[in-house]
C-alpha cells in the first residue's frame, strides 16, 4: 500500500514564451534566484519564497505552467495587495473583543451584512476548490475578491 492518497502531477514548467527551458539557451527560472535573487538585483530582486508559494498557487497544473522574469513580478505584485489588504484589515481589528463589541447581524449596516455575505460566499468556494485540488481557483477568488 502507498503511503499516501493521493498524488497530484503536473505538465512541463516553461519560460514565459512557452519554450522547453534549456540551460543553452538560457531561459531557465532557478527557483533559489527567485527567492534570494541574482547577481544583478535590478533586473533578478529577490521575491522570497512566498512569492514563489503563490506563483505556484496561481497556475492551473493540470497543463503545462509558464514561468519567468514578467510572470513573477505580476505574482509579486498580487502578493504585496493581498498582504497590504490583510495587515490593514488585522490591524482594525487588533483590539476587537467580541464579548463586548460584538453585534447582532440583524443590527448591523445593510453593506456590512452584504460584504458578510460575500465572504461567507468567498469562503465556500475556497472551500470547495481546495476540496477539488483546483489551487489556481483559490488564487483566482482571492484575487477577484
Amino acid at each position: 500500500r502507498a503511503p499516501y492518497q493521493t498524488v497530484l502531477t503536473h505538465g512541463f514548467v516553461l519560460d514565459e514564451k512557452g519554450l522547453k527551458m534549456s540551460k543553452s539557451i538560457g531561459n531557465v527560472v532557478d527557483p533559489l534566484e527567485v527567492i534570494l535573487g541574482g547577481k544583478n538585483q535590478k533586473a533578478n530582486p529577490a521575491y522570497g519564497a512566498d512569492v514563489l508559494r503563490l506563483w505556484v498557487a496561481s497556475v492551473d497544473y493540470s497543463g503545462d505552467v509558464l514561468v519567468g522574469p514578467g510572470i513573477l513580478r505580476q505574482v509579486s505584485d498580487t502578493y504585496r495587495k493581498l498582504r497590504n489588504t490583510i495587515r490593514y484589515l488585522v490591524g482594525n481589528i487588533h483590539d476587537f473583543a467580541s464579548d463586548t463589541h460584538a453585534v447582532d447581524v440583524e443590527e448591523l449596516p445593510s453593506l456590512d451584512r452584504y460584504i458578510l455575505r460575500r465572504v461567507a460566499a468567498l469562503h465556500g468556494e475556497i472551500e470547495q476548490a481546495y476540496d477539488s485540488y483546483s489551487f489556481s481557483r483559490v488564487y483566482q477568488c482571492l484575487q477577484r475578491f
